[in-house]
């Protein structure tokens, strides 16, 4: 019979050799283009806009524990980004910013948008080669993989949009791609998604269109400063699940096709 140390050492190895084959999947640099957004790698250029979704009241109406009292500068972002940055260079998590081309801005959006808004076109650079942005584009959000755990396969999935792009299917398709790379890329087997209760539209979207419910609820777990606490929400989908429907009921709401 083997002993405790041999036990744990027989871990050990199983555990590098698991979690080396998830990290070596994970991209220093990865994008995503798409016939509705493009998913980039962030980047300076994107700093200021990102600086003002952070500071919008509405679209951080919901995760108000994320906010800074005085609101982002661009300065802030400039930090926030240099740091996940470098969480995803040491494979802990895989970020995007969220972009969408100025020929495909819904049209009931296109006159809340400013023109010194836009960015002009661009050549992206990601391991894989590059993406051409083709035309002047806006960000809108961010979204990504966050706290992975390459032995235990898991990590959680989280997004912030510009509050003028609710309700668009921009969300929609960013978290799907989001979930298509930790599954069928990195082979999770487990991404978490945590919310609130006040956040009706994701726990919403969470439980009609992923088709699962919540896993639990953190009693007071969020700060929100000033002494307040919110309760978290939280909803895990896992691999069985995504492949057996939920991958497939979101490319239906996408109309996907193929």
């Amino acid at each position: 019979m083997a002993d405790q140390s041999e036990v744990l050492s027989a871990g050990l190895v199983e555990r590098q050799r698991v979690g080396q084959h998830t990290e070596d999947l994970l991209p220093k640099r990865h994008g995503v283009s798409d016939a509705l957004i493009m998913l980039l790698p962030p980047e300076e250029d994107h700093d200021l806009a990102m600086a003002r979704i952070f500071s919008d009241p509405v679209a951080m109406g919901n995760l108000e524990f994320k906010m800074l009292p005085n609101g982002y500068t661009a300065k802030d972002t400039a930090a926030r980004r240099l740091d996940r940055d470098e969480r995803q260079v040491k494979k802990e998590q895989l970020n995007y910013t969220v972009v969408v081309k100025k020929s495909l801005v819904p049209e009931h959006v296109v006159t809340k948008i400013d023109d010194d808004e836009y960015l002009p076109p661009k050549r992206v650079l990601i391991d894989s080669g590059h993406i051409d942005v083709d035309e002047p584009y806006l960000v809108v959000g961010c979204c990504g993989l966050l706290n992975m755990d390459a032995f235990s396969r898991s990590a959680s999935v989280g997004i912030i949009l510009d509050s003028r792009f609710w309700r668009t299917g921009i969300s929609s398709a960013a978290l799907y791609y989001s979930l298509k790379f930790g599954f069928n890329d990195l082979k999770l087997h487990r991404i978490g998604i945590e919310t609130t209760e006040k956040n009706t539209g994701m726990r919403g979207w969470t439980e009609n269109v992923l088709g699962i419910h919540v896993e639990s609820i953190r009693k007071e777990s969020l700060y929100l400063g000033n002494g307040k606490f919110v309760d978290s929400w939280d909803y895990a989908i896992f691999d069985y699940q995504w492949h057996g429907r939920a991958e497939a009921r979101l490319r239906s709401k996408l109309r996907m096709v193929g």
